[in-house]
């Protein structure tokens, strides 16, 4: 009776091992899949900038981007392309006429055509005449239309109206005001700026400030496109440099660099479960050998290969651990399928676990096969000297 309850205290515990080991495997690739993953084929966008700090403040050469800065990034294996924004260095400002009666200074930065997620070409998106395209974030245009439009009392605008107006861009380059139409061409989701054609801008700065062609570029930020914006690798270089980025991009990499540490400590208690009930099995099998000595002795000195026997009890441990496994899986396997099935998962998840685990009823009864028969069989011929 005390060997039976031994045996199921003993297999008990594998199968909670078991399930922790292979729960936090799945849910690895659960939340790789929710939050995205790490792939040459992913394509994640960062705003790098630098902290402001009492030393750098006002201090473009200190809080911008040179040269250096940039080849350093390049060289990060998390980094896929880095894209600097070149900011204006002459005074903007823009009017809305008599429809829309408004007047604001500007900013504008160029960008990479190839970085801005609106499809134009070179030739759509270039100044021509004194027609001057530009692409700004969707939510300006939302901050617009629903704070200052309303408390304003001035019209809402439509994504594609707004295409449709005109607004008159004053330019003050070498104290000589010039005056352009500006017109949107797109909104952006990526880049939360207001995007003028890059070489356009770039030739304004040079007017502005000649001085500008012999410096060192200094870029006040730039656009990173990166492999998985929640490696957590990349977040410790970012603050190992003191940079930083839009917090809204990086919360779900704080939440699964949170959620993957959980499961690390859930693993580890799994595989502590797993050592200690294989250190009890194999206490198991010696105190087995130890009570039946003289039944062991006998049957060697009959003939019966000490190998053999262990071999033999060793077999029937492995059979049975492959049982657990195969019910282990079976109770995972029926969670991911309820898991994949609930709305927490937002139809992003397989309703079946990776095949690969299923693997591991194979693989792991075979090598515990093996290190169960040699451990013993090497005990049994030091300890009786066979």
């Amino acid at each position: 009776m005390k060997k039976i309850f031994n045996s199921i205290i003993l297999y008990a515990g594998l199968f909670i091992a078991f399930i922790l080991v292979i729960s936090c495997l799945q849910l690895y690739e659960n939340a790789n899949r929710l939050f995205g993953s790490k792939s040459s084929d992913s394509n994640y966008w960062l705003t790098f900038s630098k902290k402001l700090t009492p030393d750098n403040i006002g201090r473009k050469e200190l809080l911008g981007f040179n040269e250096n800065d940039i080849a350093k990034l390049k060289k990060w294996s998390e980094i896929k392309t880095v894209y600097p924004f070149s900011a204006n260095e002459f005074k903007a400002s823009a009017n809305g006429g008599d429809f829309i009666p408004f007047y604001t200074d500007l900013y504008f930065e160029g960008l990479d055509l190839k970085a801005i997620d609106i499809p134009l070409t070179d030739d759509e998106f270039q100044v021509k005449g004194d027609v001057i395209p530009i692409i700004i974030s969707r939510e300006y245009l939302n901050l617009y239309n629903y704070g200052f439009a309303l408390n304003q009392g001035l019209p809402q605008i439509s994504e594609d109206f707004a295409k449709k107006i005109e607004i008159n861009i004053n330019i003050v380059v070498n104290k000589q005001n010039k005056t352009y139409k500006g017109r949107m061409v797109g909104l952006s989701d990526r880049i939360h700026s207001v995007l003028i054609p890059k070489k356009f801008l770039d030739s304004l700065n040079l007017a502005e400030n000649p001085q500008l062609a012999n410096q060192p570029k200094i870029y006040n930020r730039v656009l990173v496109q990166v492999k998985d914006s929640g490696d957590e690798g990349l977040i410790s270089k970012m603050k190992e440099n003191n940079y930083e980025s839009n917090q809204e991009s990086l919360r779900s990499a704080k939440i699964k660099s949170k959620l993957f540490l959980v499961l690390k400590a859930i693993a580890i208690l799994g595989i502590f479960i797993f050592a200690l009930c294989l250190y009890i099995i194999v206490s198991f099998i010696k105190i087995q050998f130890l009570e039946k000595q003289e039944e062991v002795s006998i049957k060697n000195s009959l003939g019966y290969s000490p190998k053999k026997m262990v071999s033999d009890i060793s077999k029937r441990f492995s059979i049975n651990l492959m049982i657990v496994l195969a019910l282990s899986l079976i109770l995972i396997a029926a969670g991911q399928y309820f898991l994949a099935k609930s709305s927490v998962s937002n139809g992003l998840l397989s309703i079946y676990i990776n095949p690969w685990l299923w693997t591991a009823i194979i693989i792991i009864p075979i090598l515990v096969y093996f290190f169960v028969k040699e451990l013993i069989y090497r005990w049994l011929l030091r300890s009786w000297k066979i």
